[in-house]
């Protein structure tokens, strides 16, 4: 999938978020990322993207019912359960940001 946007020198971060479908309530994104760097704009940045719970459901699976966390709990990236492979939790993708003028 692919999706344009445009960007300006005042306005050079960008913050992208997605949910993981199906999960309780996890998902992955970028925040405030600058593609600006040393004062050019960035032909192509590559960004691992690593699960995070959003801190409002308590379900532990994919297929968990919904179990509102009370009180919620604060964002963290997700490092147990059933997204380990081999003793880690591994990035769940990339997005990739390129420059095309």
């Amino acid at each position: 999938m692919s999706h344009e946007f445009d960007l300006s020198r005042d306005y050079p971060l960008v913050t992208l978020v997605t949910m993981v479908a199906p999960s309780p309530d996890w998902f992955v994104g970028v925040s405030g990322l600058d593609l600006i760097e040393n004062g050019s704009w960035v032909g192509e940045k590559v960004v691992a993207l690593h699960a995070y719970d959003a801190g409002t459901d308590s379900g532990v699976t994919f297929s968990s019912a919904d179990v509102k966390t009370s009180p919620p709990q604060p964002i963290h990236r997700i490092t147990t359960g059933p997204l380990v492979v081999g003793g880690s939790v591994p990035p769940l993708g990339t997005f990739t940001f390129r420059r095309i003028s």
